[in-house]
């Protein structure tokens, strides 16, 4: 019985490990894994008073914001065509503008002033929505003026990419205005 006992035992052993084992897995993977992160929703008067900083930013002589900010915020938006940082994942193409981008996670829609690449319309280049001084994202993402650096809880593989790189210190200053 004794011999019995030891059997039972090294088979209820042997089923907690392979459970664990199992858990332990599914736990890294689950770790592993790069979530997108969900865009904050804004109000409708939130993003009438967004659009309408954006706009005054720009003033009457079309200020841009600089090549720096707009650089990453082209990282942020565009990536760089690598595994490590793809295009974001509210980047939808244009059905207006061939070869074009817009913002699905902003609610600006899919318009000619949306636009987040350079477009020349009528042999006229228009300004691209990366140009303005002050532009928010709803993810908060380097190079936009509402920039927040990433937390360890927020899980947001993109950013922490583009704050590797260009480290948190450089982002802050090409982030906000002067």
């Amino acid at each position: 019985m004794n011999e019995e006992q030891n059997n039972q035992k090294s088979v209820e052993e042997y089923k907690k490990e392979y459970t664990q084992r199992l858990i332990n897995r599914a736990n890294k993977k689950f770790a592993e894994k790069k979530t997108e992160p969900v865009p904050e929703q804004k109000s409708f008067i939130e993003k009438a008073k967004s659009f309408a900083s954006s706009v005054a930013s720009r003033g009457l002589s079309n200020n841009k914001s600089s090549q720096e900010t707009k650089q990453l915020r082209m990282l942020s938006c565009h990536g760089d065509n690598t595994e490590a940082l793809p295009p974001c994942g509210s980047r939808r193409n244009s059905s207006k503008y061939e070869g074009s981008f817009y913002c699905g996670a902003c609610g600006c829609g899919d318009k000619k002033g949306t636009q987040l690449v350079n477009l020349t319309v009528n042999g006229e280049e228009q300004y691209c929505k990366l140009d303005y001084p002050k532009v928010s994202c709803p993810l908060k993402m380097p190079g936009f003026t509402d920039y927040v650096p990433d937390s360890e809880q927020s899980h947001n593989s993109r950013k922490k990419e583009i704050e590797n790189r260009h480290g948190v210190v450089y982002i802050t200053e090409h982030s906000n205005p002067k």
